[in-house]
């Protein structure tokens, strides 16, 4: 049985992206969003660059696996912040 890596690769960026499904009810859910300036901002600006980095990381896919690698790593980091400032 081969295993086709390439579609792992791929569900896996696809997979990374479910998170940001979280992101309006992570709006929702804080009651001083509307009065907390850097936090606001840093929530807007957020699925922003998620789309970005997963696009890069899907664009680097074939040929700059290390990239990829890196670009995901660093997403995964970012939501874990993300989700630790929306519990604050």
């Amino acid at each position: 049985m081969k295993i086709n890596s390439e579609r792992w690769i791929k569900l896996l960026i696809v997979l990374s992206a479910l998170p940001l499904l979280w992101w309006p009810v992570s709006l929702l859910h804080d009651s001083a969003f509307l009065f907390s300036g850097t936090k606001r901002v840093l929530m807007m600006l957020f699925p922003f660059y998620a789309i970005l980095s997963l696009g890069f990381a899907w664009y680097c896919r074939n040929e700059r696996r290390e990239v990829m690698w890196v670009l995901l790593v660093v997403l995964w980091l970012s939501y874990a912040a993300i989700y630790t400032l929306a519990a604050m």
